[in-house]
């Protein structure tokens, strides 16, 4: 197949295009994915706090 400067450099642009509605959408998914609640059954998420003078203990 044979192209012409134009036709390579909207192919090009397509492309580029293609892909970055592709990483937009799969950046949406992923934080459509993680607003969602935990499932029921995991553990909760905690946190521990270190004051000043304290050594963190490990869990």
């Amino acid at each position: 197949m044979r192209l012409t400067r134009r036709g390579r450099a909207v192919v090009v642009v397509a492309m580029v295009l293609l892909s970055l509605a592709g990483y937009w959408l799969g950046t949406r998914t992923a934080s459509h994915a993680a607003a969602q609640a935990p499932a029921s059954g995991h553990a909760a998420l905690f946190s521990v706090v270190v004051h000043e003078g304290e050594a963190p203990r490990s869990l």
